[in-house]
């Protein structure tokens, strides 16, 4: 148990085998953390093909790398995705650790990695199902005082129109598309394919995650997914290392 929250605290992601496979049965193992993060799409939230999906996630389209819910102030910690079924042709996930590629842009084109960190975007989501319309602007690579990477915030389905200075626009466009291939690159993707009972658990402020189109014709994909705050991982792993100060 130490162990594997550990592997998500320092590496970003890890996948659990063998979980059971009946509806819900995640929170068996998200209890043994803490609490979970509520959102206005449920918990768990059913990640499947349905008619008049209100998300992209719902259908079977391939999604682009991406984290979850920008336009939020403040972003999930952690996600879990528990597969129930996977049985279709496609659908193969992805993932992408957004602060490998953040560091190979700072060491490659500075200028470019300080136009994606100095600048804000506006993410907004206007859900059909919700009375609500949901507006936030945030750099797209979030550093601190020390200049360390903390945060990784893109999803091009939520992202506004942009509201940057006419003299850097073409700039900024230019490190955006030069960042935005590099998380779709083969030297940082990597690829695999979800199992009944395997559940996907990675950094949602570090981790892109995305899917390969499906056909959902030839089977069935489902998908129950969770989100929990780092603090409940962070807390957790000072109660098992007997952490004091």
């Amino acid at each position: 148990f130490k162990k594997w929250l550990n592997t998500i605290y320092s590496y970003g992601f890890a996948i659990v085998e063998n979980a059971p496979i009946e509806s819900n049965s995640a929170f068996n193992i998200l209890n043994k953390i803490g609490y979970h993060r509520e959102t206005f799409f449920g918990t768990p939230f059913e990640v499947k093909n349905i008619p008049k999906p209100n998300n992209q996630a719902y259908t079977a389209d391939a999604l682009v790398n991406h984290t979850d819910l920008p336009y939020y102030e403040y972003v999930p910690g952690y996600q879990f995705l528990h597969c129930l079924v996977n049985k279709v042709d496609g659908g193969s996930s992805t993932a992408v650790d957004g602060f490998a590629v953040s560091n190979f842009l700072r060491l490659n084109d500075i200028n470019k990695f300080k136009l994606l960190t100095n600048h804000e975007v506006i993410f907004k989501d206007s859900d059909y199902t919700q009375k609500n319309i949901r507006i936030q602007k945030s750099p797209i690579i979030k550093t601190n005082k020390h200049n360390d990477i903390e945060e990784v915030r893109i999803n091009l389905g939520a992202m506004g129109t942009l509201d940057i200075n006419p003299k850097i626009m073409n700039n900024f466009y230019e490190a955006h598309a030069l960042f935005y291939k590099q998380l779709h690159s083969k030297k940082f993707q990597i690829e695999f394919k979800l199992k009944a009972g395997d559940i996907f658990c990675f950094d949602n402020r570090r981790i892109l995650h995305g899917r390969k189109e499906f056909d959902p014709n030839s089977g069935n994909r489902h998908l129950q997914g969770y989100y929990i705050e780092k603090e409940e991982i962070k807390s957790k792993l000072n109660y098992l290392n007997k952490v004091k100060f």
